[in-house]
This record gives structure tokens, sequence and C-alpha cells, in this order.
């Protein structure tokens, strides 16, 4: 993995660039059409990455300087348990977080500087890593987002328990900064970040660019996922549907989003209705997320 923290690249904002964590970065900083007067997503509140658990001492530092108290796991014990090639020769310590017991109530009252880590998996002892979904949906390769739909609407199926931790956290008057991650920071982490910003007004066009910024986020680490992926048998071969399957074109999210209204109706009859919060709940999440400073992007 030190190789690879070599050719991680310096990238710019909203990307934040942690030693030993792939795709950081900001969700805050986007515009919205919530008034006639500008908004935008408040900065520093929630961020978005890939499997933060290799976090290096000077990246650990920095996530402390950003305040985050809160890491929000989505992933499978499957995930969890397993080490892939490119975590080999990493030393860290051996619970970079501490982690809350499952069921825990969620508190502000950790001592410290200390980071807490909520477990709320998706699916909790099916493994679906970016490989996985791969091989799970291989018949959708070459068929554009069709296949992408279909796994968003089997992890919308699946993730109300999951995105209920999160969006509960951020309802409260005034919640702490923190992290959302899967294993690659695209799937998973895709949909509820896509879920935050739909309700607060973010033009869908915006929401799918900024799902797409995932391809630069994990760019260094492609090559290592094709080379898994060709060969699985039931890709072997298949290179252009590998790489339509690791990345993250916008027409992708897009289409989720039109599926979001067609079967939710919307982000916020999601929420409300599948999820299971209050009206209040949703209206305290807007209040949390929405800010008057000029949008960056």
């Amino acid at each position: 993995m030190a190789e690879l923290f070599d050719k991680t690249p310096e990238l710019p904002p909203p990307f934040v660039n942690i030693d030993g964590i792939a795709n950081f970065r900001d969700i805050g900083g986007y515009t919205t059409t919530t008034s006639s007067s500008p908004q935008s997503i408040r900065n520093h509140l929630v961020y978005r990455c890939a499997d933060p658990s290799k976090v290096q001492p000077s990246g650990l530092a920095n996530l402390k300087e950003l305040g985050v108290k809160k890491v929000f796991d989505l992933r499978s014990i499957p995930e969890i348990s397993k080490q892939g090639p490119e975590w080999a020769g990493v030393a860290v310590e051996k619970e970079v977080f501490t982690t809350r017991p499952e069921g825990g109530e969620d508190t502000e009252d950790l001592p410290g500087d200390e980071i807490e880590r909520i477990w709320c998996p998706v699916f909790r002892n099916t493994d679906y890593g970016p490989e996985q979904v791969a091989i799970r949906f291989q018949n959708y390769a070459k068929s554009g987002s069709e296949g992408f739909v279909k796994a968003y609407a089997d992890i919308m199926a699946n993730g109300p328990h999951a995105y209920k931790t999160i969006l509960s956290h951020l309802a409260q008057p005034s919640p702490s900064p923190c992290i959302i991650h899967c294993t690659a920071g695209k799937d998973r982490t895709g949909v509820i970040v896509a879920l935050l910003y739909l309700l607060c007004s973010v033009p869908p066009s915006t929401v799918a660019n900024e799902y797409s910024l995932t391809d630069k986020g994990l760019q260094h680490l492609k090559p290592l996922f094709t080379e898994r992926l060709l060969k699985n048998p039931a890709l072997e071969g298949n290179e252009e549907g590998v790489q339509n399957m690791i990345s993250s074109q916008p027409e992708k999210m897009a289409a989720t989003i039109e599926m979001m209204q067609r079967v939710y109706g919307g982000a916020e009859g999601y929420v409300r209705d599948v999820v299971g919060l209050s009206d209040e709940q949703i209206q305290q999440i807007r209040k949390n997320l929405l800010s008057d400073e000029k949008a960056m992007f």
C-alpha cells in the first residue's frame, strides 16, 4: 500500500487529502434551489470517503483537526474481515476509531479528540464491495446505467435501518462533523449522499456530477480493481464491461434519481415513508445542512 500512497494524487476541493484514505471529500459547497436567495450545502459537516480504517497517523491528525467525531461504516461483516493486497505492509493502530456497541445510543460525550465509529451495515452478512456488485450485475456490464439502477434500488430496499442511523444523527439540533463510508465510497455512500443533496434541493445534475468525482478519487486504485475483476471467471476478458462497472459516470446517478422519483416519490418520500423520519426531522436536516455562504460549485 505504501506504493499506492505514493501514487495518490493531490486533488483540489471538494477533495481533502488525507493520508491513508482514498476518495475523501467534503459534500459541502454545492448550490441549492431552496429559495429565492442563494444558499449552499454547509461545509465541514459531512464527509464521504472509501474505507478509512488504514488512515495513517498524519491523516488521523487531519481528521481531528477537521473536528470529525463520528464515522458511519456501511460495510458488511465479510468486507470488514477481508484484507486486499492494497493493504499489504500497512502499519496502523489495531483500533483507529472508538467503536460504539451495536445498538448503542448516539451521544456526543466522547472524551477529548476521540472519533467514534458507528457500524450501520446496509447488508450485514453479504459482501457488497465494488467487485462483488460488479460480478452480481455482470449481465449489465455493457448496458449503460441499467445495472447500476438495479444495484442502487437494491441498496435502497435494504438500507433503511443503516440510513436512519445516519439521518437521525444529522437531524439533531447541533450534529457533530461526520464521515460516511463503505468500501469504495461510491455505491452505498453515493446513495445516502444523493439523498442528503436531494432533500436540500441540490439540482439532480449537480448531484450526478458530484457522484462522478469518485472516478478521480479512486483513479490510483483502478488498475488494481481492474486486475482483480478480470481474473474472475464471470468477467474474464470483458475489460470494457469491467471499466463500466468500476466507473462513476454521472448518467448512472441521474438514472438512479429518476428511479427514486418513480418508485418513492423522490428523496423526501423515501426518507419519510421508508426510512421512517418525521417531517420535523427532515426539516432539521435541511436546517443543519443549508448555509447562506456563497456556493463554491
